[in-house]
């Protein structure tokens, strides 16, 4: 592997697994809360930064897709629920499912994180 780009991926990386922490987080408090338009707003703000940075790691396209489909599912779920104050099972198995799809790309971001560490010398843009 030519490392050309392991360093600004890997700082990218970085940045990502940290917008990953804290998008799951706030959706653990929008789960809680049921309905917040303000905490949905900045989620979906917090969800087009992730994009972007994911964009940038080849190794996260497929876990991307499957993210972006996760949160669909899940989105769909929690608004179409009756009672809005409520949460039914569909919401939380399309919540858990979201929840590993997330934990995956973290993962992966982690995998840029040691490829990084483990080329001494690498070549280094200035």
């Amino acid at each position: 592997m030519f490392p050309s780009h392991s360093p600004e991926q890997a700082a990218v990386a970085s940045q990502l697994r940290s917008e990953l922490a804290e998008y799951q987080a706030g959706l653990r408090r929008l789960l809680e809360r049921r309905w917040d338009p303000e905490l949905y707003r900045d989620l979906s703000n917090q969800f087009d930064r992730i994009q972007m940075l994911s964009e940038a790691l080849p190794r996260l396209a497929s876990t991307w897709t499957e993210l972006l489909i996760s949160r669909v599912d899940l989105m769909h779920a929690l608004w179409t629920v009756r009672a809005p104050t409520r949460i039914n099972g569909r919401v939380v198995a399309f919540h858990a499912r979201h929840q590993v799809v997330v934990d995956e790309a973290r993962r992966k971001c982690a995998l840029y994180l040691a490829t990084e560490a483990s080329v001494p010398g690498a070549f280094r843009a200035c």
